[in-house]
Parts: C-alpha cells; structure tokens; sequence
C-alpha cells in the first residue's frame, strides 16, 4: 500500500502479488476514503501473508510525534541526496502516520497473523541502483538496468509476476508494487531493516541485491 490521505482524489495505491493466481499482480488506485474496501476486494478470500505500507508505523501501532531513528539513519550522507524520507513530526508526515497507523490497525483487525512492514518506495528503488544518479524516475531506471527483474527473479520465481509488475503505468499503483515487493522479501527474511525496534524500522531490498554504495552505508 502507497498511502495517501486525500478524500477528495485518489491518491492511495494498492498492489497484490499472488505468484499463483492466472493474474499475479493486481492493483488499483483510490481515495483514501476507499483504501480498506479496495483491500478486501483485492485479497478476496485469499490470505494475506504480508503487507507493506508506505507511511510512518511504529511496530506497536501507537501514534508518535517526535522523529524517528529510521529516518535520522536515511537523512543523512549517502542518503540524503538520493533517497531521504519526510520526518513524523512534521505536518505532512503526522497526516502520512495518522493514515498509515489507521490502514494498519485495520489490517492487524482483519488478518493477525500477517507480517506488517513500513515500506519506503523510493529508498527500495534507489539502493538498488549505482552511486551515480541514473535518472530521475527510478522505477524505469531499475527496469532499464535489470535491477527489477533481477531481484523479482528472487523473491517469486518464474517470469509471470515480472511480467505482470513492466504493465503498470500509474505511479502510485508501482509504488504499491514496490510495498509489495517489500513485504515479500520481509516474509521470508530476506529484508534490510534500518531503525530500531522501539520506533519502527523501514525496510528496504535484500542486502545482497543493494549497491555497493549502500551496503556501505548500512
């Protein structure tokens, strides 16, 4: 889930990965208003194993002002140049953390047992790319390189799901996917978490598909 906090336009995506479904991935793009129906549309009476969210979470689900180490960690160099996040504590971020905390405390009603993530799109994309700056739309940077299907290769064997993820056009719906990739290498502990347990942590690809420059740095 890419989260936005608009009612008025869409502004929230959602993708699903199921390597064994006939569509392997699915998406749409809503208000947020609509975020939990398009969920439980989506799944279905599928499971849900894990859930990336694009937006402030604590692991508890509790709400926080003050920033946080996750986001200390990624402000600065290497980072802040090429992937930084938005802090919690400012305006944007507490509307971003309110909503994200809302979607999660729902999800965690809905399915328990699921694995919850904080997922951050841009950070995923970008470590996967070399120090120097590629452009400026990393999802196509990463589809250009090789990146993408490299580590798709990975974390859901067989072409259909890459396949699936090169149809998406709108930007929310590849964040989503993103969010999704995300979750998928946390389900099978493959993720690198930046943060600490108390506040949250965001996770980014699997260490061993990060750039050199940001293995580095982490």
């Amino acid at each position: 889930m890419d989260i936005g906090y608009s009612r008025s336009r869409p502004s929230t995506g959602l993708c699903l990965i199921d390597s064994t479904a006939a569509a392997p991935v699915r998406s749409v793009h809503v208000r947020a208003s609509e975020t939990l129906r398009a969920a439980r549309a989506l799944l279905g009476r599928s499971r849900l194993v894990a859930v990336g969210i694009d937006g402030p979470l604590r692991p508890d689900l509790r709400r926080q002002r003050a920033g946080r180490e996750c986001e200390r960690r990624l402000t600065g160099s290497p980072f802040r140049h090429r992937c930084q996040p938005g802090s919690v504590a400012s305006p944007l971020g507490q509307r971003l953390h309110a909503e994200a905390t809302r979607v999660a405390r729902a999800l965690a009603r809905d399915h328990p047992a699921a694995l919850r993530v904080e997922a951050f799109p841009t950070a995923f994309l970008r470590t996967l790319l070399p120090e120097h700056r590629p452009g400026r739309v990393y999802w196509a940077c990463c589809l250009r390189a090789g990146a993408l299907a490299s580590l798709v290769a990975r974390l859901f064997p067989g072409g259909a799901v890459m396949a699936g993820l090169a149809k998406l056009r709108q930007r929310d719906e590849r964040a989503a996917a993103v969010c999704a990739l995300t979750a998928r290498a946390a389900a099978l502990g493959w993720d690198t978490r930046v943060g600490v347990t108390g506040d949250g942590w965001i996770s980014l690809g699997p260490r061993r598909f990060l750039a050199d420059w940001a293995r580095r740095a982490l």
